[in-house]
């Protein structure tokens, strides 16, 4: 019997491997780029409806064996590349494969879920994607956010103003919070970073007031936008309602760069350039005339007899147009075999202002590993340390204090030098409270910051068949960050000798941890023709943050050390916990590349909300329809045509604090106690939710060279968070309540692709539109206005029926809510973009980028400032002919009302411009043999042009940083600076 058993086993052995010999083939070929011929390194060939597949070597060539003697389809594809379709079969078994370059992104993956992603061809949503090259390709922009200018449609952005070291705000789709930022979430390489603007204490000794007008930047500042690989942007609650309960003002997605298989690669860049101010608005000239009328009699005699001594100081000219140079170092190196991958960074970024004793530095090192453990078990890590040290000196707003240069010089006439004399004495100002010469040679308002953010991702393959797969994946990452901030003004400043205590320094230190862990099962399986990926997870995020802030006034000379303050002060302290859990579901089907529909489910809940524990769904659907890969389209102009319809639901979080009544620190008969606080928490405060209903249309013209995408989008905002005020018999004047509901609607159009296609010239174009409305359809509490200064210089309107961004002020009106006159709005009629690029003869690139906001109007206080002290160039011409200044009398009539200030913020912005050659290879490696690789040198520029009407030094400034509303008004910033470039990059 054992004899038998052998021989039965030898035999079905036999059968086994030798039918496995006969029902298998090898496919071979190679893969290049259609244009170039260059050979494509990493392209993908995989057998269509199955899990096997493989990848071309370093010379583009492939082997594949068929586990089959049958005919099989093979879908060859690399990234930036249009797919292909092939048949082999056992007699037809090589391929040599050209590949076009994809002009419209339909092989764009784009990420759809926590733990999947689909091509851009079968995506549902309107996902807005920004390349590495489109992001820093053209210039090289100083942060990433404000990289994105023009880029993506839907997206406002606003600075608070030109100092180094950035302060961005972004808005997807207009406003999703009456309160708060309003700013999107943040992930890189799947970490949930904190983008926050942290309090410096500017505004505090300043007395400008709040933190929100501090004019300091967010964190995405941190960050080495070089590093980056892709951006993409999920702009409202049908792509981002995954994201859950901090979602509703859209997601910003970064992945930053990694490594390939392949030789070591070097790269080293060097930039140098310089900046200048982008615009400035000159000032107004002094006469006997303009004295005499300008000075009340008793004033002008020592006027005129400073007038005739003959001095003239341009103070605008003085101050802010200082050439700044600019320098930016990188060190890449990246490689690895088919095991691990290594992507290998460092960079140095060096930056002067234009505003003496300004500036930006960064330090970032980043290493980013993925290692193959086993064939089933891939471990991804990224590491980034950034250190940053910020001088953003003294702009913007202020109470008196003589702490902001341009709020000083606007009252300063051109004959008065405040300059130091020879022994270095600074004169007093007569004009204002303080010589802002001496602030800007001596005060300090510096940031530095420590960070570090670590990612992980493992993989693992649980099984795996020919038709159907099952993975684990689990991520997480830790953002830390630490920032050391100084507000410094000595004690022999003018405005600080006449204090009780002068020289006034204001030390904090901030510290921040955010920790996220994701884990998910992924499972791809076939019913049938229909492809099914379903996913499920959960996700936990920690936040701790922890502010300290302590002053001290009546300084010793020269000292900073709070220890030699004669009054010390805790100005703050703050700690606060935040922890929120999550699970996800989440089904796609995708019928042959022709229907293709997604289902998901999110469920959150957060210690910030009233009950801690209540779960919130956000669920998500979305369908697009492939209408050219249907049997019946006979493909001709039109190559791809896609309808696709979204809808989703996601929430912003709840400030922190609402939910308690907080204790006040008081002293009560000579000893220390607290005191309840007149606002009173409510522990039924709910997050702000929205539901977003998207409707699109996806098309592609002459075989996928040019494609054009419509988006149509409904975005209602509820439980919108304001303040209730209470009775006073209740002991407490005001409490947060969930009553207002907003709605956005909008229409975002983009329309791009090659439009010549030669060997030796190739000329891409890329058009981009969008427009948003918003209305306040609920209030829940009687009308109001707030924001800015009040009604005499324009604020907002709270009202049913208006949109919040509705500017009014005097006179009064009864006809309208809040009894004022509306003089404008401060959302756009629209924005447009136009991006163009050009290769030339191969080794020439020119790239441009113009950016036009029609509409949308700015408080213009900057004007109030300069026209208050009759410095507003033009200020004395009298164009009535009436005997009294223009500066006396701006339109419209009649001439003392808050219509003044605000003014139309209309422009157009040459935003980026760059000339780039590429050394040809045969030119390289005759001169240095095989040492280096490629030269590119190139020069370029950054906000080259400005052209508009607004008379202000930037229409995109704004005093009060990232705030929903009220983030148009303009006080006295730092002028925006026109950067130029010269660049060289060496590849080893």
């Amino acid at each position: 019997m054992r004899e038998i058993y052998k021989l039965f086993s030898a035999m079905v052995l036999f059968l086994l491997t030798t039918g496995g010999v006969w029902a298998q083939y090898t496919v071979t070929g190679s893969v290049v780029d259609e244009r170039t011929g260059e050979p494509l390194i990493g392209a993908n060939i995989l057998i269509r409806n199955t899990t096997q597949g493989t990848v071309t070597d370093i010379d583009g060539n492939f082997s594949l064996n068929v586990s089959t003697n049958e005919e099989v389809s093979l879908a060859i594809s690399s990234l930036g590349y249009l797919s292909q379709n092939f048949t082999v079969s056992p007699t037809n078994t090589t391929l040599n494969v050209r590949l076009r370059e994809d002009a419209t992104n339909l092989e764009e993956v784009v990420i759809t879920g926590l733990a999947s992603n689909v091509k851009r061809s079968n995506l549902a949503n309107a996902v807005s994607s920004v390349s590495a090259r489109e992001l820093t390709g053209t210039t090289t922009i100083q942060t990433t956010d404000g990289a994105l200018y023009g880029k993506v449609a839907g997206a406002t952005i606003r600075s608070n103003g030109g100092a180094p070291g950035g302060g961005m705000s972004i808005q997807l789709r207009g406003i999703s919070s009456l309160t708060g930022a309003s700013q999107p979430l943040i992930i890189v390489d799947g970490v949930y970073i904190n983008n926050s603007f942290q309090r410096t204490g500017r505004a505090t000794v300043s007395g400008a007031g709040a933190s929100n007008q501090d004019d300091g930047a967010n964190r995405l500042a941190d960050l080495n936008p070089n590093d980056i690989e892709s951006i993409e942007v999920l702009k409202g609650p049908s792509a981002a309602a995954i994201y859950g309960t901090r979602a509703n003002a859209g997601v910003i997605i970064i992945t930053t760069k990694r490594g390939a298989e392949g030789r070591t690669r070097v790269s080293f860049s060097q930039d140098v350039g310089f900046a200048t101010p982008l615009r400035l608005l000159g000032v107004d000239d002094w006469s006997e005339d303009k004295i005499n009328f300008f000075f009340p009699e008793a004033r002008r005699p020592i006027e005129l007899e400073r007038f005739r001594q003959g001095v003239r100081i341009d103070y605008e000219d003085y101050f802010y147009n200082n050439t700044a140079l600019l320098t930016n170092t990188r060190l890449n190196v990246s490689g690895g075999t088919d095991k691990t991958k290594f992507f290998i960074s460092g960079n140095i970024t060096n930056e002067d202002g234009t505003v003496r004793n300004t500036g930006f530095e960064r330090y970032s090192i980043r290493a980013n590993i993925d290692h193959k453990i086993t064939n089933s078990i891939k471990l991804g890590v990224s590491s980034n340390y950034i250190k940053s040290d910020t001088d953003r000196g003294f702009t913007g707003n202020q109470n008196n204090s003589g702490a902001s240069i341009g709020y000083s010089i606007a009252y300063v006439p051109n004959y008065f030098d405040l300059r130091p004399d020879a022994n270095g004495i600074y004169p007093v100002n007569p004009y204002f409270s303080e010589n802002p010469v001496a602030v800007t040679d001596h005060a300090v308002n510096n940031s530095d910051v420590n960070r570090f953010i670590q990612a992980f991702t493992l993989d693992i393959d649980l099984f795996k068949t020919s038709r159907s797969f099952l993975k684990a994946q689990v991520a997480g990452g830790v953002d830390f960050l630490q920032n050391t901030t100084l507000v410094y003004l000595p004690e022999f400043l003018q405005f600080q000798r006449g204090q009780a205590n002068p020289g006034d320094a204001l030390w904090g230190k901030q510290e921040s941890l955010n920790t996220n862990f994701q884990a998910a099962l992924v499972y791809n399986w076939n019913l049938g023709r229909v492809n099914m990926n379903s996913q499920a997870g959960l996700v936990r995020l920690d936040f701790k943050n922890d502010a300290l802030f302590n002053r001290g006034r009546g300084l010793a000379p020269g000292q900073r050390n709070l220890q030699q303050a004669s009054v010390q002060e805790i100005n703050q302290q703050f700690f606060s916990e935040v922890q929120e859990a999550g699970v996800f579901l989440q089904q796609e089907a995708n019928f042959d590349d022709k229907i293709i529909g997604t289902v998901g489910i999110r469920w959150d809940k957060s210690t910030l909300n009233g009950d801690p524990n209540l779960f919130y769904a956000f669920p998500r659907a979305s369908l697009a329809v492939n209408l050219t890969n249907f049997d019946f389209w006979n493909p001709t102009v039109v190559s791809q045509l896609k309808p696709r319809i979204a809808y989703g639901e996601t929430a912003g979080p709840v400030a922190f604090g609402n939910t308690f009544t907080p204790l006040e620190g008081a002293n009560i008969g000579g000893l220390l106690g607290s005191v309840v606080s007149p606002q009173i928490g409510n522990r039924q405060i709910r997050p702000e939710t929205a539901q977003e209903l998207e409707f699109g249309l996806d098309a592609n013209f002459f075989n996928n060279r040019i494609g054009f995408e419509a988006t149509y989008y409904i975005k209602n905002t509820q439980n919108n968070i304001q303040n209730l005020n209470l009775a006073p018999s209740t002991g407490v004047i005001i409490t947060p309540s969930n009553e207002a509901e907003l709605q956005n609607k909008g229409i975002e159009l983009a329309l791009f692709g090659t439009v010549v296609d030669k060997a030796n010239f190739r000329w891409f174009s890329r058009v981009l539109y969008w427009q948003n409305r918003v209305n306040l359809t609920r209030l829940g509490i009687p009308t109001y206005t707030a924001g800015a200064f009040g009604s005499a210089l324009g604020t907002f309107l709270y009202a049913e029926g208006y949109a919040p961004t509705t500017i009014v002020g005097t006179p009064a009106d009864p006809s309208i809510p809040g009894g004022f006159t509306v003089w404008g709005n401060a959302q756009p009629d629209f924005n447009m973009s136009f991006y163009n690029s050009f290769n030339i003869a191969r080794n020439f690139e020119l790239s441009f980028l113009v950016d036009w906001r029609q509409g949308g109007d700015n408080i213009n206080l900057t004007s109030f400032l300069t026209d208050g002290g009759g410095t507003t160039r033009g200020w004395f011409n009298d164009d009535t002919g009436d005997g009294i200044p223009n500066g006396r009398q701006r339109p419209p009539a009649p001439y003392n009302n808050a219509g003044r200030w605000v003014q139309d913020a209309s422009f157009v912005k040459v935003r980026e411009v760059g000339l780039f050659y590429t050394v040809p290879k045969a030119t390289v490696s005759q001169a240095f043999g095989g040492a280096i690789e490629n030269i590119r040198v190139g020069t370029s520029a950054n906000n080259l042009f400005l052209f508009t009407k607004y008379e202000g030094y930037d229409p995109e400034t704004s005093t009060f940083g990232a705030q929903a509303v009220a983030n148009n008004v303009d006080i006295a910033p730092y002028p925006t600076p026109r950067r130029i470039f010269f660049h060289l990059t060496v590849d080893f």
